[in-house]
């Protein structure tokens, strides 16, 4: 199988034999055949016909020669007129001297290993000839061709240049959108989106009947709505609605440009490529591959603009979702949702989905979406997908979907250099925490940035986040947690055999570096449990928020829930740990558990260092926020909680069982993210009162016992008590609530 390359044909028309009669000395001549009116026996000129074919590859060759299929297997010869001859005489020629000449690559004709030059000899009448030739395959199908007319002078050497120009069977037009969408076709009726004004490129692509790449001269003409050229650079105009569109057309190229005249234009495109036809005339070819589309440009991603996730479950076993779209009010510190202009990004493609059980979301730099969607098990492994910020606000699709190493993503987090960490939750090999990189586009790091499944020891990734750069953490380094179950350490009253088991070691952190080297953060799960990471940058610390069953000191007994706080030097070393909501009692526990990894609950750590942790009390959960302000000298800081928890698991009465917010086991925080200001947190709920599920704004920096009415909300602190009877306190203050059909999940601002 041979690449195809675009080769220069020449066409030595080389006189070997002189006319009937005519010079002698050092010339041969043709048997005298006189001239009949059936046929043609007059004289011939020898034509060696040369012709170069690649080998692949031929990417690196700066020559761009004309176009003959690597397929071909036959040149194809046919006199269509000649000057001093009747038709009957050109049939006579065709018929006795023209026709299929084969080629055998690595043959007598074509020698070597490639590129070949292979040389095929034909006799035409001296005079004015009109050639058609053809380059074909062995199937007959015409792969290039060319008809041009020769001026063939007998007794004298004579060299012609014969540009075939290629037959297309196939047109493929690609172009990219952003960072994420990468390199994709357009399909017919797809809409391809833009931002603004901005410039796309549209490349065209072709192949022959024997299904090989055309290039080089001898390509179609391509035309784009009528136009064939760029008219001298300044283009020409495409009627659009709600503005135009300019094109410009590079045939060297086969490219083109569209770029809108204003952010909210809508026009159709009309792509065709029909045969070059060199130099004005026919070269006998007919195609006309043709494909229409819709160019469509929005505003770029506006500040404040929340992309917030509805999963839907429609379908038995296929998790799939949609994303609701939203521009929040006084974007750096917001106070209220507007629905955005498309309102929802429905999840296209499949299998795999660009929205399907997303459990994280981040905008990029460009204002691309990026999620991780989980996954369910064969075969859906979940994946990173990408929407582009073109596809966003206009509503069109095109999303890169990428699988490679992907288990059940739970995570990601956007490094300082343009990367993309996911945390696969999954413990499969090979890789826990897998990394992307962007250059143009997306795609996979190499292999030393990751973190393997045996590198994390066996264990699954709960979440990862990026940290600032510094000496010890270069610019795209991450902090993901790792665990695969929580084994007591020695002393514990809940290690078994008598507390003979070995220190647990089944969770801890790791900091990623991009030059490959590694941290660990691994106390022997005294208090790095089934860890959730967040770093504070108001501090300079990295937050731990972790709870697992008997994972605290042997003073401590059930599910208890700590806060600790590390440094991110090359060694990481304790600056201070604290239980989270001590219930009392002896031994002491704080009866709160954080459920992690796509499973609820959840760690958010704002700017300014205010840190909220999603998780339960044995009653439902809750949402507590603690404040920047750090108290004591390490390894014992601490921080204070900012008021009362969030009580998503308040009773209606003191020590009753009716429950405010939802029924126990069918109420959850699906996530937990600071927008805009440094003091705003929104809460993803799911609850089995409809009226009370959704995304729940709160300010921690402002404190109030609750009230009603409040968008529909229950409590106040006469009518909601907490988990020990008492009237609910006075905490983050709920600043808005919209509420969503379907169980919400994961949200990404755009600041």
């Amino acid at each position: 199988m041979f690449m195809h390359k675009v080769r220069r044909l020449v066409l030595a028309l080389v006189a070997s034999a002189s006319l009937l009669g005519g010079c002698s000395g050092g010339h041969s001549t043709l048997p005298a055949t006189p001239l009949t009116t059936s046929g043609y026996s007059g004289p011939l000129a020898a034509a060696a016909f040369k012709i170069t074919i690649p080998r692949p590859p031929e990417s690196s060759r700066s020559r761009r020669p004309d176009y003959v299929s690597s397929s071909t297997a036959k040149i194809v010869f046919t006199l269509n007129t000649a000057s001093n001859l009747t038709s009957a005489q050109v049939t006579s020629v065709n018929t006795n001297d023209l026709g299929a000449k084969a080629i055998t690559l690595g043959g007598a004709q074509c020698p070597g290993s490639g590129p070949w030059t292979c040389t095929i000899t034909i006799e035409l009448p001296p005079g004015s000839d009109n050639l058609t030739m053809s380059a074909q395959d062995s199937s007959s199908n015409i792969l290039s061709q060319q008809i041009q007319t020769f001026a063939v002078v007998a007794g004298m050497a004579n060299s012609f240049s014969v540009t075939f120009d290629a037959n297309a069977s196939s047109m493929t037009v690609s172009t990219s959108s952003g960072f994420c969408a990468g390199s994709f076709n357009v399909a017919a009726n797809q809409t391809v989106p833009t931002v603004g004004t901005t410039a796309v490129t549209f490349s065209a692509t072709y192949q022959d009947p024997a299904s090989k790449p055309i290039v080089g001269p001898g390509l179609p003409l391509l035309n784009v709505n009528g136009h064939t050229d760029d008219n001298g650079g300044a283009g020409y105009t495409i009627t659009g609605t709600g503005g135009n569109v300019t094109v410009k057309v590079t045939q060297a190229t086969q490219t083109y440009t569209l770029a809108a005249t204003t952010s909210s234009t809508s026009a159709t495109i009309n792509v065709s490529a029909t045969p070059k036809n060199t130099a004005g005339s026919s070269d006998g070819l007919s195609f006309n591959k043709t494909l229409t589309f819709t160019f469509q440009s929005g505003a770029a991603p506006p500040s404040g603009l929340l992309a917030a996730v509805e999963q839907t479950n429609t379908t038995p076993g296929n998790s799939s979702g949609q994303v609701d779209l939203f521009t929040m009010t006084n974007p750096s510190d917001p106070t209220a949702f507007n629905v955005a202009s498309p309102a929802t990004l429905a999840p296209t493609g499949g299998p795999p989905k660009d929205v399907d059980n997303p459990q994280d979301m981040v905008f990029d730099t460009n204002g691309d979406l990026l999620l991780a969607n989980g996954g369910a098990g064969n075969p859906d492994f979940g994946n990173f997908a990408c929407i582009p910020a073109g596809a966003i606000t206009t509503g069109a699709n095109a999303a890169t979907i990428l699988t490679s190493h992907l288990d059940d993503p739970v995570s990601l987090a956007l490094g300082g250099d343009s990367s993309v960490a996911l945390a696969n939750i999954a413990p499969a090999p090979p890789y826990s925490l897998v990394e992307y990189l962007l250059s143009g586009t997306y795609s996979e790091a190499p292999t030393s940035r990751e973190v393997s499944y045996s590198q994390a020891g066996n264990e699954g990734a709960l979440n990862v986040v990026a940290l600032p750069a510094s000496a010890a953490t270069p610019s795209g380094t991450f902090a993901a947690g790792f665990s695969s179950g929580a084994n007591p350490p020695l002393g514990s009253p809940c290690n078994p055999n008598n507390g003979s088991d070995p220190a647990g070691n089944s969770s801890q952190v790791i900091l990623k570096r991009p030059d490959g080297s590694t941290g660990t953060i691994n106390d022997s799960n005294n208090t790095v449990v089934e860890p959730l990471v967040g770093y504070d940058a108001h501090n300079g610390v990295l937050v731990i928020a972790a709870s697992g069953a008997c994972n605290a000191p042997s003073s401590a007994t059930g599910s208890t829930a700590f806060l600790d706080m590390w440094t991110v030097d090359a060694v990481p070393v304790k600056r201070g740990s604290q239980m989270i909501y001590d219930a009392g009692g002896s031994p002491d526990s704080s009866n709160f558990t954080i459920p992690g990894g796509g499973a609820g609950g959840g760690l958010a750590v704002s700017s300014s260092g205010y840190i909220a942790i999603g998780g339960s009390t044995g009653a439902g959960p809750e949402v507590q926020v603690f404040t920047p302000t750090v108290s004591g000298t390490a390894p014992n800081q601490t921080r204070a909680t900012d008021g009362a928890p969030i009580p998503f698991d308040a009773t209606t009465t003191s020590g009753g069982s009716t429950y405010a917010y939802g029924t126990p086991g069918k109420t959850f925080v699906t996530s937990l993210r600071f927008l805009g200001s440094s003091n705003k947190l929104l809460i993803g709920f799911h609850s089995d009162k409809a009226s009370l599920q959704g995304f729940y704004l709160y300010d921690v920096a402002n404190l109030s016992v609750p009230s009603n009415p409040r968008s529909g909300q229950p409590c106040t602190n006469t009518t909601c008590f907490d988990e020990f009877g008492n009237p609910v306190g006075s905490g983050p203050t709920l600043v808005a609530f919209q509420a969503t059909t379907n169980h919400p999940l994961a949200s990404a601002y755009h600041p």
